[in-house]
């Protein structure tokens, strides 16, 4: 059985939103949080301690909404309906509690897409789920160093780190878990989105790489 801190069951009060209704008003450098249902979303959630084994960013590509994030095959953009939904479980919708200007957000999306085509961290996934099953003190050290893999919690904690926010304090961007992005002051949850079909706007025109969110 999972132990989860009260902090995250705030997501069980979250309502039902619809995709077609909210997808206007999504913003650049929103956060979503995927409580995955598989086996390796299961082993995840069980060494982060964590009911989340995914986090994405989303992203405006003209009229097209995406999601970019560090999965099994690396750190990719993907059409944000396409994500969420044929994803085997729920994607919490997350927004800054502090006023972001449209700069600053085109700013972090700059950012992150220049992180596109890197490796995924497994790695150093393990290795934060083996520091968080013994509880060993994370580094504190919270400079913003780009590096060469990178997994999902890491990648949204850098991105916002590039304007200057730091979702967790005294704790580094290399080990900030799912949880910790979700249970951030900086952020707060609007709802869990669902997607009934595929939107028009959304469906890529070029096949996707393979690789799957968790």
């Amino acid at each position: 059985m999972i132990i989860f801190n009260a902090e995250t069951k705030r997501s069980m009060t979250l309502k039902t939103l619809k995709y077609d209704e909210v997808r206007s008003q999504i913003k650049n450098a929103d956060v979503f949080m995927y409580r995955g249902r598989g086996f390796q979303s299961s082993i995840i959630q069980w060494v982060t301690r964590s009911p989340y084994s995914h986090a994405g960013i989303s992203a405006w590509l003209n009229d097209r909404l995406m999601i970019m994030e560090a999965k099994s095959n690396g750190v990719v953009a993907s059409p944000f309906s396409r994500s969420v939904g044929q994803y085997h479980g729920d994607v919490e919708w997350f927004s800054s509690t502090q006023e972001i200007s449209e700069e600053d957000r085109l700013k972090m999306v700059i950012f992150a897409q220049e992180e596109l085509g890197k490796t995924y961290g497994r790695w150093k996934t393990i290795v934060l789920g083996i520091q968080t099953l013994f509880q060993r003190n994370p580094d504190k050290r919270d400079r913003l160093r780009k590096q060469k893999k990178l997994f999902c919690s890491e990648y949204i904690a850098q991105i916002y780190n590039s304007i200057g926010l730091d979702l967790k304090k005294k704790t580094s961007d290399h080990f900030m878990k799912p949880a910790d992005i979700a249970n951030s002051p900086l952020l707060e949850p609007k709802g869990i989105v669902k997607i009934s079909k595929i939107s028009k706007k959304d469906k890529p025109k070029v096949q996707e790489p393979k690789g799957s969110a968790v």
